[in-house]
Formats: C-alpha cells, structure tokens, sequence
C-alpha cells in the first residue's frame, strides 16, 4: 500500500516539543488576545473622554467625531472579537459568520492600527498613549497573521485530497470525541515539522474554527481545505 507521506500526509510524530507546550494551549486566552482586548478598553476610554471634554469645552471638531465614533466602534468589536468570556460567543460566532475576513488576525490587526493611527492625531496625553499602543498591538497580530497564513499553506501543501485530509484528522483527534481541540491540533502541525507559539496556534486554529467554539469539527475543516484549495487553483490560473 502507499505510505502515509505518498497518501499526503506525513508520518505522525509526537516529540517533546508537544509534550511541553501541550498543557499551556489548554488554557483558551492567548497574548494576543489580552493585548488586543486591552487595546479595546483604551480605544472606549479614549471615545468617552474625548465625548467627554468636547462637551466640557462646548465645542467639537470633525477630528473628535471621528475619533469617537471609529474608537467606540473598534473598542467594541475587540472586546467582543478578542474577549473569551461565555456570554460573548455567540455574538462572536455571528460576527465571523456574517463577516468572515473578522476572523483572520491579520485584518483585526489592520483594523487596530487605523484606530490607533487616527488616536494619534489627537495630540494629547490620553490619546497618543491608546494610539500608539493600539498600533503596536495591530502590527504584532498583523505580523502573527502572516506567519499563520503561511504556515496554514504548508498545512495544505501536506494534504493531497480528502482521503489524506480525513485521515489527518482522524489521527489526531487523540481522544476520539470528533472533534480537534487546539493541543490535538498542535500534535499535527509538529508533525509536519511546524513549531508554532501560542499566538501563531491561536491565529490558525481560529481561522479553521469559523464558530469559535475552541473545537474544530471535520466539517470546518474540509471546508477549509476546500476553501484553500479552490484559492490556490484560482491564483495559478
């Protein structure tokens, strides 16, 4: 018969990579994550005090309402996008189903950069602080998007049809519930050589996991697949 690298899967290996790092992807909130949920606060600090002195000052600039309103919008949807709390998942799950590029790190981190930048143009203590702090957070998880981005493409490139993608999961869904939790998805990306942190693992998992449930389920991740393979043909055509 084939051998599993001919069937488009490469051999299983579980090294002490995963038996270190495994206990720490248990936990759900990431670096990432309390950073941006930081930047979040900020962004609705920043809002409330510019609403806040404009009122006091009984004037107001095309800045100000500006800043308030992208501010207000971009904390918000950090706080919801980025935050691990229950009573936000589902409002989550609508978000990156109704808008799916909300679920790539790369465009939050695009997102948070403009917040931040257009902060900055309010020369004052508060906002050069949030601002500057909000475009570092954006372009951390911008740079964390690539490296997943590409590091999701090996993924694919080691997966020839569904046949290997069905068996890839099977493998390492180690405790054999259906479904891939991130430590078990971990196991399979080091078993195509691929170390990952614990924001890149966060960044990839998240892409496949389009309900935010903390589980991949076949289905999500065939669809992927499918998703990714039909992207690559058309960008080869």
């Amino acid at each position: 018969g084939k051998s599993d690298k001919q069937e488009g899967l490469l051999p299983h290996k579980l090294n002490a990579m995963y038996d270190e790092s495994a206990e720490a992807t248990k936990s759900p909130t990431t670096t990432i994550r309390l950073l941006a949920c930081a930047s979040g606060v900020g962004l609705i600090i920043s809002a409330i005090m510019t609403s806040v002195l404009s009122i006091l000052r009984n004037q107001i600039s095309v800045l100000d309402i500006v800043v308030i309103i992208i501010s207000a919008w971009v904390g918000i949807f950090a706080l919801f996008l980025e935050s691990n709390l229950a009573l936000v998942n589902a409002v989550r799950s609508t978000i990156t189903h109704g808008v799916p590029i909300c679920g790539h790190i790369t465009w939050r981190g695009v997102l948070y950069t403009l917040a931040g930048i257009f902060n900055c143009a309010i020369l004052e203590p508060l906002h050069i602080v949030v601002g500057l702090f909000s475009i570092g957070v954006g372009i951390y998880m911008i740079r964390v998007g690539k490296v997943a981005g590409e590091h999701l493409m090996i993924l694919h490139a080691s997966i020839t049809d569904e046949k290997a993608l069905l068996k890839a999961f099977m493998r390492h869904d180690e405790n054999g519930d259906g479904y891939l939790q991130q430590e078990e998805f971990e196991s399979l990306m080091l078993s195509l050589g691929v170390e990952l942190d614990r924001d890149e693992l966060d960044a990839i998992f998240y892409q496949i996991d389009v309900d935010n449930d903390k589980n991949i389920v076949y289905d999500e991740f065939r669809s992927w697949w499918r998703k990714t393979t039909s992207e690559t043909r058309v960008s080869l055509s």
